[in-house]
């Protein structure tokens, strides 16, 4: 089964099928792009949702923080991004995946998942946990995508709460 847990020794690793590396690296390569590119990318709800306000209810002082703080916060999560991209270097003839996670890459794996669930759950325009019935098939293949990353999430969180 894919996902992570911990060794005998104590090591974090992850296992995953060639496809479902490729697609966790894909969508982290998606938000260090949407990150990185984010003038291109405008009013997209993805970006509210990764950078969101720290002042709902002030736009002056939302902007004024937001100038203080989107820059590093952006660049952040493409480093993040970024430790799970590189994590998941797959070689093209290899059935299945094995990674180890230092305490460092764990945040990232962590934080990079919560970004890309973030942005799915965006897309999907998720406010909750409540089962939503996919309304064409593109839907359904990202609310599995959604469902499955949550799952991988789990198995990271259980791997370091030893």
């Amino acid at each position: 089964m894919s996902g992570f847990s911990r060794s005998r020794s104590g090591d974090v690793t992850g296992t995953f099928s060639v496809d479902e590396a490729r697609i966790i690296r894909d969508l982290a390569g998606q938000i260090s792009g949407l990150l990185t590119d984010r003038v291109t990318h405008g009013s997209d709800p993805a970006l509210d949702r990764l950078l969101p306000d720290a002042y709902r209810d002030n736009d002056d002082n939302a902007a004024e923080f937001r100038r203080f703080t989107e820059d590093d916060l952006a660049e952040r999560k493409v480093r993040n991004a970024g430790v799970v991209v590189l994590s998941l270097d797959v070689a093209p003839k290899r059935k299945r995946v094995s990674i180890e996670v230092d305490d460092p890459g764990v945040q990232s794996w962590l934080r990079t998942l919560t970004d890309i669930r973030l942005t799915l759950g965006s897309r999907l325009n998720t406010v909750d946990e409540a089962p939503r019935t996919p309304q064409d098939e593109n839907e359904e293949i990202m609310l599995s995508i959604y469902d499955w990353l949550g799952y991988v999430q789990e198995t990271l969180i259980r791997a370091i709460d030893v």
